[in-house]
């Protein structure tokens, strides 16, 4: 199915994201201490669609918090009783604006574990009922490396409609998904550029020049291959010396979906949680007995790294990193899961 390409301009890109906040529940990037993260608004002042992407806060809470209640429950001598904790905040139709293209990709990475051995039906509604607005970028950032990935950045099909700068001030919206074409049709009448091969050429050039602004770009088929026959060398242990275990990068990424289960009581009533949790956490892998079979820092690094370029690709054929390089940028000791495999990878084989 062919979607459609419409252009308009700023002003008319800025009355469109108005109109959509006046008629829709819409979150859009919201600056607080110099970070940007997703809110809900009622206005256009209170956001910035266009937010950098270095200070912007994934997207992901939006699908997966960071905390929510499972469940509550009452135990007393008579027994135990579950109640439900009332409805999904997060379920009903929504738009959101300002989401990195990257971002986007993570959601649709996600996806292959969200509907796999269980199916996670609040993750799966999220996404059928929310419409994504992704300004793609003009100019990559320094940590970013999304073109060096196994996925097509150009056609991204993981957003609903791409903005896409063009020259002289002019803005095109294309429709990426049958949901992204319904919506511009619904709010954007008749006025298309759809079959303009010169729309088409200025968005070439546009993604072109975005491409080639990368300070970072990798090989990840061979880092892919490379990595799988390294589990045992030091060169971990090298490359994360420094780590100080805080799971910052675990819980901006856009694609960690480690969680934990824990319970709140008092007295005879309680309240289930799913919250963020990090395979770089030394508790994360303790059994009841006692027994940590990663003890190691570099352990875990290793574990973290491999399930981002290795185990995630081999079951679900797509790698769990989408290079936005948000890790590196909030890691206060400078480590970067770029430099991470690309140093594991280029080590020489241990026998």
């Amino acid at each position: 199915m062919s979607f459609s390409t419409f252009v308009t301009d700023k002003d008319g890109l800025q009355k469109l994201y108005e109109a959509i906040i006046s008629k829709h529940e819409t979150y859009a990037p919201v600056e607080k201490f110099g970070k940007y993260d997703y809110k809900k608004v009622s206005s256009l002042k209170e956001c910035d669609p266009d937010s950098p992407i270095a200070m912007t806060m994934s997207v992901k809470p939006l699908f997966f918090p960071r905390a929510s209640k499972i469940m509550k429950y009452e135990a007393t001598s008579a027994g135990t009783s579950i109640h439900e904790t009332g409805q999904d905040q997060l379920s009903g139709p929504r738009v959101i604006l300002g989401v990195k293209h990257c971002d986007a990709r993570g959601l649709q990475v996600l996806e292959a574990v969200n509907k796999w051995d269980y199916i996670d039906s609040d993750f799966l509604n999220r996404r059928a009922n929310t419409v994504i607005f992704s300004k793609r970028c003009d100019k990559a950032d320094t940590q970013c490396f999304c073109t060096s990935l196994d996925y097509d950045l150009e056609n991204l099909d993981a957003l609903d409609v791409a903005v896409v700068s063009g020259p002289g001030g002019k803005v095109y919206l294309q429709a990426r998904t049958e949901k992204g074409e319904n919506f511009l049709k619904e709010n954007l009448g008749k006025e298309s550029a759809a079959g303009s091969q010169q729309a088409l050429d200025e968005m070439k050039k546009q993604y072109e020049a975005f491409a080639a602004s990368f300070r970072l770009k990798m090989d990840y088929k061979d880092v892919n291959e490379k990595m799988s026959k390294r589990f045992d060398s030091t060169a971990y242990e090298e490359a994360t010396r420094n780590c100080v275990s805080c799971n910052t990068c675990a819980f901006i990424c856009p694609t960690c979906h480690c969680f934990k289960i824990s319970d709140e009581k008092i007295k005879d009533t309680g309240v289930r949680y799913k919250s963020y949790d990090s395979c770089n956490n030394v508790y994360f892998t303790l059994e009841a007995g006692g027994h940590n079979p990663r003890p190691a820092k570099y352990r875990r690094w290793r574990q973290r790294s491999m399930h981002k370029f290795v185990y995630y690709k081999e079951r679900f054929g797509v790698n769990l990193c989408v290079g936005c390089g948000h890790c590196a940028i909030s890691c206060p000791v400078n480590i970067s899961i770029f430099e991470v495999v690309n140093h594991v990878a280029a080590a020489p084989m241990e026998v």
